[in-house]
């Protein structure tokens, strides 16, 4: 099964499922139960409107000069680009939404106990970052109206995003590192005489339902990706050999 067909498979569930009665599942149940409008009305730490910067893999191994011409003569999806979303940072998790009305998150949601935060500039050295290139390429690149980024980095993954000015970017970096504190104290049970909100636990356990629910398909398309190209590495050496024969 190709990984074409997995995404398909999964689709075609959801919709057999709601034609025998089952008007949502599971997956859409966690999702839909995480809509921005729910966690806004549940007093989150911090939110707002921000850019997320969007950098194709291979772009920040190219040179400038190829940068240049990708970014002002190809078309905008080989290039870097920012796109609006609105950042939501509640109990122990990060949500991105395309706006404040969004019904599900964009991606999976963040878990603060093991992200870290932080706000970049041109001052920052080698020893700050392991790629400089990109951090170049996140700041030239800030649209009008915005003069400050911060960076929010978890396990295998850093993201980007620009804020008005540097104030709403510290106030960003601040409210997600006191709730990695608050989340690693509690974890620990050192917080038990400190009441924490019903309604969040219940928003921290859709958002880890929902964050595992797509590693393992993450994890399930690249076993089907991988297994696809060693069938075509071995179709290849086949021919290969029977091309010598």
């Amino acid at each position: 099964m190709s990984s074409g067909e997995l995404r398909q498979r999964n689709v075609s569930a959801g919709t057999g499922n709601r034609a025998a009665g089952h008007p949502m599942t599971m997956a859409n149940y966690e999702e839909s139960h995480l809509s921005a409008r729910a966690l806004l009305a549940a007093s989150p730490a911090h939110s707002s409107d921000v850019l997320k910067m969007h950098v194709p893999v291979l772009y920040t191994f190219l040179p400038a000069s190829v940068q240049w011409m990708l970014s002002r003569c190809c078309p905008r999806g080989w290039s870097p680009q920012w796109k609006r979303r609105h950042l939501i940072a509640l109990g122990e998790y990060l949500y991105r939404f395309k706006d404040e009305g969004g019904s599900t998150p964009k991606g999976s949601p963040i878990p603060v106990a093991t992200a870290d935060a932080r706000i970049i500039s041109t001052d920052d050295g080698p020893g700050e970052f392991s790629d400089i290139g990109e951090i170049n390429v996140v700041l030239n690149l800030l649209p009008a109206g915005y003069s400050a980024v911060f960076v929010v980095s978890s396990i295998g993954k850093t993201q980007y995003f620009a804020v008005e000015n540097r104030e709403e970017a510290m106030l960003w970096v601040n409210s997600l590192r006191q709730m990695r504190q608050d989340a690693i104290t509690r974890n620990m049970g050192h917080s038990k005489d400190i009441p924490y909100p019903a309604e969040w636990k219940s928003f921290d356990a859709s958002a880890k339902r929902l964050k595992d629910q797509k590693t393992r398909i993450k994890n399930k398309l690249e076993a089907i990706n991988k297994k696809e190209q060693e069938m075509q590495s071995l179709g290849g050496a086949s021919a290969g050999l029977g091309y010598l024969s």
